[in-house]
C-alpha cells in the first residue's frame, strides 16, 4: 500500500511526457525588489517648432503629463499604450520615437506623428523576447 501511495505522490509531481519548465533565476529565491514584469522607458521628441503646453502625453487612457518641452522620457513597462493628445494645433510639427530602452519593443504604424489637433496613438509596449 505504501509503495502504491509513493508512486501516486511522485507521478503527481513530476508528470510523465511533460518537460519541467527552465529556471531563469537559477534556484535564487525572489527579493522583495525583484520584478516579474519588465519595465523600461521611451524618449519623445518633436520635429520642428514646439510651442509649451501644446500637447499631453495620456498612458493607457489616463492623463500622464502635459508637455512643456521636448524631450522627455516615459517610464513604461509591457502592455502600456501611450497616446498623445494635441491640444493646438501645431502646423510643421512632427512628434518622433527617439530612443526606447532594449528590453521592450513598440509597435506603431507611423515613424513621424503630425501634431494635429486631436488625439493620437503613439505606440503600444511590448517585451522583447
Amino acid at each position: 500500500m505504501c509503495i502504491v501511495l509513493i508512486g501516486v505522490q511522485v507521478c503527481r509531481d513530476y508528470p510523465i511526457g511533460l518537460e519541467i519548465p527552465e529556471d531563469p533565476y537559477l534556484g535564487e529565491p525572489l527579493l522583495t525588489f525583484h520584478s516579474l514584469i519588465d519595465r523600461g522607458s521611451v524618449t519623445l521628441d518633436v520635429i520642428g517648432q514646439y510651442e509649451t503646453h501644446g500637447a499631453m502625453i495620456f498612458k493607457n487612457g489616463e492623463r500622464y503629463l502635459l508637455v512643456e518641452k521636448f524631450p522627455i522620457t516615459i517610464e513604461v513597462m509591457s502592455g502600456d499604450v501611450l497616446e498623445v493628445w494635441v491640444i493646438r494645433e501645431l502646423k510643421g510639427t512632427s512628434l518622433i520615437i527617439r530612443n526606447t530602452t532594449d528590453n521592450i519593443k513598440l509597435k506603431y504604424a507611423r515613424t513621424s506623428i503630425p501634431l494635429e489637433k486631436g488625439l493620437h496613438r503613439v505606440a503600444k509596449v511590448f517585451v522583447k523576447d
